[in-house]
């Protein structure tokens, strides 16, 4: 399944990700081809596994979400509070060369599996931890959500519309989820280079909340300096560049977005629109009489740019869509993808998601060297178990 050419093939990573952030970023290393090996339990399993439930038998398995995140994976699972459990995983890490795990701090460290533990055994791992607050600091054990980053990490103050609340990008997109997901998964190939010319690993702490206040670092910097202009009041679509920034609705119920941004384009939408006291409300008026598309292939011959506000349904039905970011696997689903293209090497689903503890007898076998009977023997004694409770 797996294919040499892939810039990680060769690497093994252990992955104790969760939801977004942790999974997410593993996912990015499998498609480069590492193997990741997912360690769950029917215990303690992804999230992701309950979204989108629905009743029937195997639902943890069915999770659309779930399979978005975790394709090109294997699953293990082992419980890491048994005796047993708890000395597999950590011989599994001293065999592996990264680890991504994103619980609570302390957690691994409580069960003997944190970095420092792993390391003494195993100096050349990469150990990846992703965390809302970092390591340290007064709010290290604090339980924080992507709204509550939004909050803490400046974001939010920047976002939504003159005069009203901030705004937060909300459960079905977790901005800092997603983009700590794609950076965590350069540090660690980073990370990875170094220890392939070192020898030496190393514990990288990664914090959400560092990661968006950094996307908006030019703002903290500015407001710190006191520069004129800093710390701006929420503006919705304005652009303080632009004479003119906004979405408008069409006369087929789609959005129009428009940007002005300077005296020539100005008099190029003047003399399509004609001239008028109030620019914002003239364009609105001529954009409501007219379809989206019609209204944005009209304004770009003027020489304004425009384009419709597409949606799911419009981005799949698009022709130039970006093809990276979608790929249809052997099971029928449409996966998000890779945000990049690698040149020659296409991104391939090579496995989809694995339903919990699919790949544990395999593992156990070739990587940890168990026999048939010692496997028999951990499924016994519910080391190995992968069906929920609430199932069984």
């Amino acid at each position: 399944m797996s294919n040499p050419m892939l810039p990680l093939a060769g690497t093994r990573v252990v992955d104790f990700g969760q939801l977004t952030a942790g999974a997410n970023m593993a996912a990015m290393l499998a498609d480069l081809g590492a193997d990741v090996i997912k360690v769950e339990s029917a215990s303690y399993f992804d999230l992701f596994r309950y979204s989108k439930r629905e009743p029937g038998m195997d639902w943890w398995n069915k999770s659309p979400y779930f399979k978005f995140t975790n394709r090109n994976k294997r699953s293990l699972a082992i419980d890491l509070k048994h005796p047993k459990g708890h000395e597999l995983a950590f011989e599994l890490m001293c065999r592996s060369d990264i680890v991504v795990e994103n619980f609570r701090r302390g957690v691994l460290d409580g069960l003997g599996l944190g970095p420092a533990a792993v390391a003494a055994r195993n100096p050349a791992i990469v150990f990846a931890s992703v965390s809302c607050q970092g390591e340290t600091g007064p709010n290290r054990m604090h339980r924080t959500y992507g709204c509550t980053l939004d909050a803490m990490g400046g974001i939010a103050a920047l976002t939504g519309y003159a005069g009203e609340r901030p705004a937060i990008t909300g459960a079905e997109l977790n901005y800092p989820d997603q983009v700590v997901s794609l950076l965590a998964a350069g540090f660690v190939i980073s990370a990875l280079r170094e220890v392939r010319r070192t020898g030496k690993g190393g514990h990288l702490d990664i914090a959400q909340r560092e990661i968006v206040s950094f996307l908006i670092g030019e703002e903290i910097a500015a407001a710190s300096s006191g520069a004129s202009g800093a710390h701006e009041a929420r503006r919705g679509n304005d652009d303080g560049m632009a004479l003119l920034q906004d979405c408008f609705p069409a006369a087929d119920g789609h959005w129009l977005a428009v940007s002005v941004e300077n005296e020539r384009e100005a008099a190029a939408l003047e003399r399509l629109i004609g001239p008028a006291p109030d620019r914002r409300e003239a364009l609105c008026g001529w954009v409501a009489a007219r379809s989206s598309n019609d209204a944005a292939k009209t304004l770009r011959r003027a020489g304004v740019v425009a384009w419709p506000v597409l949606d799911g349904r419009d981005l799949l039905a698009a022709p130039d869509r970006v093809g990276c970011s979608l790929k249809h696997g052997d099971d029928g689903m449409l996966y998000k993808g890779m945000p990049y293209v690698l040149e020659g090497l296409p991104f391939v689903i090579r496995r989809p998601a694995p339903d919990l503890g699919q790949d544990t007898g395999d593992i156990l076998r070739e990587i940890l060297e168990k026999s048939d009977a010692d496997i028999a023997s951990l499924d016994a004694d519910g080391v190995t178990n992968d069906i929920p409770k609430a199932a069984a």
